[in-house]
């Protein structure tokens, strides 16, 4: 992801992502490889602020300290909802906690964790085919710190709960809902071409219902970050 250069300089004059950045620049000098997972309502900035952390550090660095990924490469697939007992409903409802690969997402955790020699390969989410994309992404050996982010990053249920073991520090992205759901808007019509109407009828449908799950996870989060 390319971070706008003001957006850029933004984040480098404030002083909550600052603070953020100190947290993940400690983590990269312990022993062992460490995993902060960030979650928020779609449209808070949480892929922004993983992906800004990530560069910035390693811009400083000869090789990559830090990762960011999301956990957007781990939806069922469209021919796996298809598959399931409501499958009419999955594909309606895609984007809710149990249209998502948990047991996948938790044993990558895992691997990140228990196999640092290892490259560990992610997934990722091609929008233009609407499918992920399976080992996408390199992650090497040489990395410290992954950064994950994604609505049910810190989920206790649907399978999800199995990861939370693997999280050194749990954040969440505060925003208003209404704010959230604007900026998701705006997003849906530039990235799907759609009209404000359309989009705001796919947010009803569905987005909104997934982000009041995710909310419930704010519980979860030792660390609370203001987006506004």
């Amino acid at each position: 992801m390319t971070i706008p250069k003001d957006l850029y300089q933004t984040f480098d004059e404030t002083l909550r992502f600052q603070g953020a950045l100190e947290r993940v620049i400690e983590l990269t000098q312990q022993p062992t490889r460490k995993i902060i997972g960030i979650a928020g309502l779609p449209g808070s900035g949480k892929s922004t602020l993983a992906d800004y952390l990530a560069m910035r550090i390693n811009n400083g660095e000869p090789s990559p300290l830090v990762a960011s990924v999301s956990m957007d490469g781990f939806h069922l697939s469209k021919t796996a909802l298809l598959q399931l007992d409501n499958p009419a409903e999955a594909l309606k409802r895609r984007g809710a906690p149990w249209t998502f690969d948990s047991v996948g997402f938790c044993r990558s955790l895992q691997n990140f964790k228990q196999h640092p020699n290892n490259t560990l390969f992610w997934p990722s989410f091609d929008h233009a085919i609407g499918d992920p994309i399976v080992d996408a992404i390199s992650i090497p050996s040489d990395i410290k710190v992954l950064i994950v982010e994604g609505l049910y990053v810190l989920h206790n249920d649907h399978g999800f709960e199995a990861g939370t073991q693997y999280l050194d520090q749990r954040w969440f992205i505060d925003l208003p809902f209404e704010v959230a759901m604007h900026q998701l808007a705006k997003r849906h019509q530039r990235v799907w071409g759609i009209t404000a109407d359309q989009a705001q009828q796919r947010i009803l449908a569905n987005d909104s219902l997934n982000a009041h799950i995710a909310y419930q996870s704010r519980q979860y989060a030792d660390l609370h970050l203001s987006s506004d």
